[in-house]
C-alpha cells in the first residue's frame, strides 16, 4: 500500500529534512514533485542557496526541472544520509496514525506498510500478528499505544542529530 504525503505535512513534522531524505521520498514516490516544491517553498529563507531557491519558483508539473535541483541539492548537502528510509517509515506511519480514523482497519494498513518496508524489526511492536514482548499487553488499545510510543521514539531519534 503506497502513502503519497504531501510537502506541508513532511515540512510540519520534519522541517529539518536533508535534501538527500526529500531526494529518496521523490525517488520513491513517498513525495510528488508539487510535493518537493511545497516543502521547498514553506524551507525558504535568506540563507538558502541559488538552487533552493530555483526549486522554490518552479511549478509542480516541471518533473525533470525539479528532480535536477534536488540532485544539485542533495549532492551539496553534506548531512550524513545513512538510513534514509527510517524518515519514511516515520511520516508515513505518522501521517497514517493521525488519520486512523479514516481507515475501516488502521492496523491492517499497518501491517500492509510492515510488509511493504520489508519487515522494520522497530515496527514489529504494532503489528497485529506478532507476538507481545509481555502477552499481559495486548489488544488494540495496546498497540495503538505501542504506534504512538514508536513513533514519539523515532521523532527523537531523527531530530537528536540535527538543528
Amino acid at each position: 500500500m503506497h502513502r503519497v504525503l504531501d510537502g506541508g505535512f513532511c515540512f510540519s513534522e520534519a522541517p529539518w529534512l536533508s535534501w538527500g531524505e526529500i531526494k529518496y521520498g521523490l525517488d520513491r514516490g513517498y513525495l510528488t514533485p508539487a510535493g518537493v516544491v511545497e516543502y521547498s517553498l514553506k524551507r525558504l529563507s535568506a540563507e538558502s542557496s541559488a538552487d533552493h531557491y530555483e526549486l522554490a519558483c518552479l511549478a509542480g508539473d516541471e518533473v525533470s526541472n525539479i528532480r535536477g535541483c534536488v540532485i544539485r541539492l542533495a549532492a551539496k548537502d553534506l548531512r550524513d544520509d545513512r538510513g534514509l528510509e527510517t524518515v519514511w517509515v516515520f511520516l508515513i506511519f505518522l501521517w497514517v496514525f493521525i488519520n486512523r480514523d479514516k481507515y475501516q482497519d488502521p492496523l491492517g494498513v499497518v501491517e500492509e506498510m510492515y510488509a511493504d518496508f520489508d519487515y522494520p524489526e522497530s515496527v514489529a511492536p504494532i503489528v497485529r500478528y506478532m507476538p507481545a514482548a509481555d502477552p499481559s499487553l495486548e489488544g488494540e488499545d495496546q498497540l495503538l499505544r505501542n504506534w504512538s510510543n514508536i513513533l514519539d521514539s523515532y521523532r527523537r531519534e531523527l531530530e537528536g542529530g540535527r538543528s
